[in-house]
């Protein structure tokens, strides 16, 4: 990796800075709200355990509404201002969340036991819904002088969300496929993973600033985040450690879903490939031999470094991108260290 995108270990300063700000304004969603469903809620956010004793625990990144305050500040705009839609954002990324758990039968998140795990598909599902709708109340409590404004930043939460949904569907309507291509996969990452991301720093731009010219480029730069995001997050599902992911080696493999590794194996290596990984892909079920198999013909074909240098060429464009936005020394600075993290996170 080029010294300008190297990683730091630590988690970066933009994903840390505004946590408890963000915390407080999320726990206060949920405050209250007594009945039983909320328990899941708070569970899922990871402010108790599945009997409601509040605890210390390891939460999820914030990403989204990380970025969604520190573009607005970056911009000079007022966080506070901002803070209703980086709720929203954090709420739907969970509502996702909880109904992708249930859709992938994923038992472990965070190394701890999913919702529907613990309570039941049903009940899951409720504490989901509850979830979208809060955003929606979130967003409703915004603040400003400029009634465009909030319809603006109303709609990009809106049709992002939408857009995630369509982008989950084709996931799964991909699963177990011999056909998908590389054109397919990146549609659909730009739905499901890279919508909410780039609606963060959007509505974070256009709160922190009236030039469009910095919208425009804070949004070209959340299309560029969310395919780093997702094309890494396939890298750690195929190859990630137990201990940083939480889920088994190979864990996107044994579920038999057109991940970026995958297709690339069968779209450019000789047919002897292209047939093994169809056949598999085929069985009703996939057991650990068939995994390890999928896991060395995905090494003889470089699929990690393909997916990886495409992850890095991202970060590349963005790194470029933000030289052309007037912002401090400090905020360009914090961003590239953001970058850095999203190349080569481990969770």
């Amino acid at each position: 990796m080029p010294d300008s995108v190297h990683l730091k270990p630590d988690l970066p300063s933009v994903l840390s800075r505004y946590r408890d700000v963000l915390d407080l304004a999320l726990k206060d969603t949920v405050s209250d709200r007594h009945v039983f469903l909320y328990d899941m809620l708070r569970y899922c956010m990871g402010w108790s355990d599945a009997d409601g004793t509040p605890l210390e625990t390891e939460k999820g990144k914030g990403v989204r509404p990380s970025l969604c305050l520190f573009t607005c500040d970056a911009l000079g705009g007022d966080i506070e201002k901002a803070l209703p839609a980086a709720v929203s954002l954090e709420l739907i990324h969970n509502f996702s969340l909880i109904h992708d758990e249930i859709q992938d039968s994923d038992e472990i998140r965070h190394h701890r036991p999913t919702l529907w795990n613990i309570w039941g598909v049903p009940k899951a599902l409720f504490a989901g819904n509850v979830m979208r709708v809060l955003a929606d109340r979130s967003m409703s409590t915004m603040l400003s002088d400029d009634p465009k404004l909030l319809s603006a930043s109303s709609s990009i939460v809106s049709e992002a969300c939408l857009e995630m949904i369509e982008g989950q569907y084709m996931d799964i309507s991909f699963e177990g496929g011999n056909s998908i291509t590389v054109d397919q996969y990146m549609k659909m990452i730009s739905h499901k993973t890279g919508a909410l991301l780039r609606s963060s720093v959007h509505i974070g731009a256009i709160i922190g600033s009236r030039d469009g010219r910095d919208v425009d480029i804070f949004r070209e730069i959340g299309v560029k985040l969310g395919f780093m995001f997702q094309i890494r997050d396939d890298i750690l599902g195929t190859w990630g450690e137990t201990t940083s992911t939480g889920k088994p080696v190979g864990s996107d493999i044994r579920r038999k879903k057109n991940t970026l590794p995958i297709i690339h194996a069968r779209e450019t290596q000789t047919q002897m490939y292209k047939k093994e990984i169809s056949e598999l892909y085929s069985l009703e079920s996939l057991e650990d031999h068939h995994v390890d198999r999928l896991l060395d013909i995905l090494d003889a074909t470089k699929a990690s470094h393909y997916c990886q240098d495409m992850v890095e060429n991202y970060a590349l464009e963005v790194i470029k991108d933000i030289q052309n936005i007037r912002f401090s020394k400090n905020s360009r600075r914090d961003f590239r260290e953001l970058v850095s993290f999203l190349v080569d996170r481990s969770f």
